[in-house]
């Protein structure tokens, strides 16, 4: 479409790029096309930085949680010194003796018998034909410095599904931070994008501003002209004066805009807010008409699967609690230690191994409320996710509507813009050989200012909801 700027006298267009160049090589701006836009926030965007860190998070998460599954090997040194210390004593007294049977194999207590060859007895023990004497013994102890190092291997070999579930559960969290740093870059993209596209807006509103203001300028100079020589009344010449206020008045306005949308742009490109940075129109993206398509590819629908088979494993961890365990120990020690009779007790090393099986058998229904608990919860979860992928299908079908009217409008202004724009030539033709009044071509002027306003709000909305039905059906 032709600019309505080129409706201008060619005299009024040269003086007024002049301002423009001039401008423009005061304020030092930078021009960014939308692409580059787009690429400064992926880089600096703090949000986006934040998500990323996140997906490293469950990451490494997820690997911790793998590691159940193989064993845990420690190494673990003691160094115990107690000053305790003490004597003990075994008492003497005559131990019985035995012997060995060839028949039999076996060791045979050497019992004395009588002529019928039963035990003789003393009451009721029997009385031996040997004794040995044991003189007893003193045995003094001392704990002083013991040291024990030793390397243990542990084993889990089943643990009621706790592991498996531990670690499914570190793998869908892991797939939801990825899909939730996808979603991060979505979101990025269309705030840069709205953020681009409402600098855009301002820029051409600007420019509605600058092209009636000067308009109202030339003719403002004509009708004073026309008052010096007596061809119109001063009441002519307020009339424009009035229009030509409210047209600076609107000029200030869109020079602010221009403004705030820049620090708005700035804030989401990540650079300093005083950063003067100009918007490309032509780098905005128009959606022509598209079919609707569906919510599959979205990362929030994903996500919401995902949570859905993360309440399930929940249910498989609560029951695990409460299924038989089942884990094995192997371990290698050294100790040295302990004096006996000032000569070292312990000094040495062993090797053990440790089979642990716990079976839980009733604690009042525990077990069986907290696995309700659970599988409610994915039910509950189940129902969440139905009612958020309708809610999406609607947000969808909303986004494609505005999209639709959106182009609609955007095509029936740029109509009533060139309709406009030859209403006004026409009328400012027949004001300069006195067929047309002024009222008259005051208001030619303000119908063509407010459809070239409506005309770029109208393309800018056609790119904010271009940009929206692309996040809604999952394409962005």
């Amino acid at each position: 479409m032709t600019s309505p700027f080129y409706i201008l006298p060619s005299r009024l267009r040269v003086s007024f790029l002049v301002v423009l160049l001039s401008v423009a090589g005061a304020s030092s701006a930078q021009t960014l096309s939308l692409d580059s836009a787009r690429s400064l926030a992926l880089e600096h965007n703090r949000s986006l930085a934040s998500a990323r860190l996140q997906t490293q998070q469950y990451e490494h998460t997820m690997k911790s949680l793998r590691a159940n599954f193989f064993p845990n090997f420690k190494v673990q040194a003691n160094d115990f010194w107690a000053t305790c210390d003490g004597t003990f004593s075994i008492a003497g007294g005559y131990l019985p003796t035995f012997s060995y049977s060839a028949a039999t194999g076996t060791m045979v207590p050497n019992v004395l018998t009588d002529a019928t060859g039963n035990p003789v007895m003393n009451g009721s023990t029997p009385v031996f034909k040997e004794y040995a004497y044991f003189p007893g013994a003193d045995i003094d102890y001392k704990i002083g410095n013991v040291i024990q190092v030793g390397l243990t291997v542990e084993q889990p070999l089943y643990m009621g599904g706790k592991v498996s579930a531990g670690y499914r559960m570190g793998q869908l969290g892991y797939r939801m931070s990825q899909l939730n740093e996808q979603l991060s870059v979505s979101q990025t993209l269309v705030d840069v994008t709205e953020a681009y596209t409402l600098l855009v807006q301002a820029q051409e509103m600007n420019k509605v501003a600058l092209d009636y203001d000067t308009l109202l300028s030339r003719l403002l100079r004509d009708v004073e002209s026309a008052k010096r020589h007596g061809m119109v009344s001063k009441n002519e010449v307020l009339k424009v004066q009035v229009k030509k206020n409210e047209a600076e008045l609107q000029v200030r306005r869109a020079d602010n805009a221009v403004k705030l949308a820049q620090m708005n742009l700035a804030q989401k490109l990540g650079l300093p807010l005083t950063d003067k940075i100009l918007a490309d129109p032509q780098s905005l993206s128009l959606h022509e008409e598209v079919s609707m398509g569906d919510i599959s590819s979205r990362p929030e629908y994903r996500i919401l699967d995902y949570q859905t088979q993360l309440a399930v494993q929940k249910v498989k961890l609560a029951r695990a609690d409460f299924l038989p365990q089942v884990g094995v120990a192997a371990g290698y020690s050294y100790v040295n230690g302990v004096e006996l009779n000032n000569s070292k007790f312990l000094d040495g090393a062993d090797f053990g191994v440790l089979v642990n099986v716990k079976v839980p058998l009733f604690h009042f229904g525990e077990g069986y409320h907290k696995v309700k608990a659970a599988r409610l919860e994915a039910d509950r979860t189940r129902l969440s996710q139905l009612d958020l992928d309708e809610q999406m299908n609607l947000e969808l079908r909303q986004a494609w509507n505005n999209l639709d009217e959106a182009r609609l409008e955007a095509q029936m202004t740029e109509t009533a813009l060139e309709q406009a724009a030859e209403n006004l030539r026409s009328s400012r033709r027949s004001y300069d050989v006195g067929l047309e009044s002024l009222s008259d071509l005051l208001e030619a002027q303000t119908l063509w200012q407010q459809a070239y306003a409506r005309n770029v709000q109208a393309r800018c909305n056609w790119s904010l909801q271009s940009i929206r039905y692309d996040k809604a059906a999952g394409l962005m």
